[in-house]
């Protein structure tokens, strides 16, 4: 967090030169003060206590604008701070591998870090380690002019200002625990909330309101409980650390007014002593306070540099670092083919695909087929290097995929499955993805999708307000605005209804200059025999493949997934 600070080093700069210069001001007008206060004598002159006055507000005045500057200043250093911050979290968080971020995304983690963990970097850590220097800065400053006003004064005070801020230290071990225990809680509830709002249909068959209401409340409970136990400790060591610095006052004016009875200094000296004791307390408490509030963070802190910086932890999940040599390009204008040979692949512990091998040639529309599970969707993920697994044995036009860039990839190969995903804006912004395309590549692109939707229409609440034939009719939109040569439909008609679902195929299939994977159970037996091979895959390997008429007669595991499908698989037309 600290670099985010030193990226702006011209506001730094100006921060620290107010920083000196309000206790300068400080230390001058309490010279002032003894200066006023000691001319206030019998037969004094009037004169010069007016320009004494004046001189004083004018001084009063230019604090308060080095005050205001310094508020202002500050707080769009640490708004640049908190953004930066916050899109270096996005950027990492852009960069994980697609096979793990539906988990991520689904909790509430990093909702908590970019709402309630940033908020609390602010208010205790940048905030906190600016006033810290302040702070620093105050007692250097005021304590070299306290010393110079009289050090007889000045030594004792002082002495017991910096022995007394270090007693609000016991607090922060707690306060650390405290405020990782409610940043914990506030994730937590924030997960609880998205678990409850995706469970609405569930909770209202069941009639569970009640239930559900009940554990709701006590996660917030929990939750508010937790901010509370925070900043009582936090207040706590506050209040300790306010009455310490009010018996410093005391102890200033106490001790001033002895030395005024023993003859040994004037009241002037005492009001100065007083405002510089004043001045002093509060950045002496605040040096204790505000190093608390730091460490309550630090657990905060470390987990956002880890996040944001992309430390140890963060490198294992950012595909940026694994694919930082992917420089190959493509030039899929003319050819275009794709390679698996005997490609093989682990999650988890598991294989899921095994000894694999088959070519996919320019053009040629192919089907797959087989059971859930058996590794179908998991071919063209790795394709597409969603699984941050880069195989040499992947090839595309003769390129190892491990060579070339996902933007390189994205170009070439557009992979579509059931979920698609509509952002807030128009249904033309939703097909371009906020791009800019000439006309007619655009109105190609809807033509041949046959998107039969009103182009700025406005889409509402994720894309409920647009039917589920119509999504998917935006999403083919976007593959060929793209260009790409190869478009894999993973079982896209899965939640279609049969028309829709045939319609959807049929569009696949006339895409002539592509090619075209269509992985479905849902396959429309009027289409099987236009397409060029089906593969047939069982338990992560390549069982067979073929033309439906080879299959029908020579596969016994095809022939029994089309009677289950279609019944008797002769009147398949």
């Amino acid at each position: 967090m600290l670099k985010q600070i030193f990226r702006y080093k011209w506001y730094l700069l100006v921060v620290l030169i107010l920083m000196i210069a309000e206790p300068t001001l400080n230390s001058i007008m309490n010279f002032l003060l003894q200066r006023m206060f000691n001319s206030a004598t019998p037969g004094g002159s009037i004169i010069e206590l007016l320009r004494l006055l004046s001189a004083g507000f004018l001084l009063w005045m230019l604090k308060r604008i080095i005050i205001y500057s310094n508020g202002v200043i500050k707080a769009r250093f640490i708004c640049n701070a908190k953004r930066d911050i916050r899109h270096r979290l996005f950027v990492r968080m852009m960069g994980l591998d697609t096979a793990n971020i539906a988990d991520i995304a689904s909790s509430g983690e990093y909702i908590s870090i970019f709402t309630n963990d940033i908020t609390l970097l602010e208010t205790r850590f940048y905030n906190q380690l600016l006033g810290l220097l302040s702070g620093l800065f105050s007692l250097a400053i005021l304590g070299t002019s306290f010393i110079a006003l009289n050090a007889k004064l000045a030594v004792p005070i002082i002495s017991f200002g910096v022995v007394s801020m270090f007693v609000p230290a016991i607090f922060s071990r707690q306060l650390n625990e405290k405020s990782l225990t409610y940043s914990n809680a506030i994730s937590n509830f924030t997960q609880k909330i998205k678990e409850y709002m995706v469970a609405y249909p569930t909770i209202k068959n069941y009639s569970i309101e009640h239930v559900i209401s009940a554990r709701f409340d006590k996660e917030n409970s929990k939750t508010e409980d937790a901010k509370f136990d925070a900043d009582c400790t936090l207040k706590l060591a506050d209040c300790v650390g306010q009455l310490l610095a009010w018996f410093m006052q005391l102890m200033g004016v106490g001790l001033g007014l002895a030395y005024v009875i023993k003859g040994e200094i004037l009241i002037g000296t005492v009001i100065a002593a007083q405002g510089f004791a004043n001045d002093l307390a509060s950045p002496l408490n605040n040096i204790i306070v505000n190093i608390n509030s730091i460490r309550s963070v630090k657990n905060i802190v470390k987990k956002l540099e880890t996040m944001s910086a992309g430390g140890e932890e963060g490198q294992k999940v950012i595909a940026e670092s694994l694919s930082r040599h992917a420089t190959e390009r493509i030039d899929c204008s003319e050819s275009f083919d794709v390679l698996f040979d005997d490609f093989g692949l682990t999650v988890g512990g598991k294989d899921i695909i095994k000894h694999f091998t088959f070519h996919f040639e320019t053009g040629k529309k192919y089907l797959i087929v087989g059971l859930n599970g058996s590794g179908k969707s998991t071919l063209f993920k790795a394709l597409k290097k969603w699984y941050g697994a880069f195989p040499n044995n992947i090839k595309i036009n003769g390129k190892p995929v491990s060579n070339i860039s996902n933007e390189e990839l994205s170009k070439c190969i557009s992979y579509l499955n059931e979920n698609v995903s509509l952002f807030s804006g128009s249904v033309r912004d939703n097909i371009t993805l906020f791009r800019e395309y000439s006309p007619d590549v655009f109105n190609r692109a809807v033509d041949g999708a046959q998107v039969n939707l009103d182009l700025d229409r406005i889409v509402n609440d994720e894309g409920r307000n647009i039917s589920s034939g119509e999504q998917r009719r935006i999403e083919i939109a976007r593959s060929l605005l793209s260009s790409v040569r190869m478009i894999v439909f993973d079982e896209v008609v899965s939640t279609l209804d049969i028309e829709t679902a045939y319609e959807i195929e049929k569009m696949a299939l006339d895409f002539k200059d592509k090619m075209v994977v269509f992985i479905s159970h849902n396959f429309s037996g009027k289409l099987i025999r236009d397409y060029d091979d089906i593969l047939v895959v069982q338990n992560g390997s390549l069982l067979t493949h073929g033309t439906y008429d080879e299959l029908i007669n020579s596969c016994d595991y095809f022939r029994r997934i089309c009677e289950i499908k279609f019944g008797n698989f002769n009147s398949v037309s």
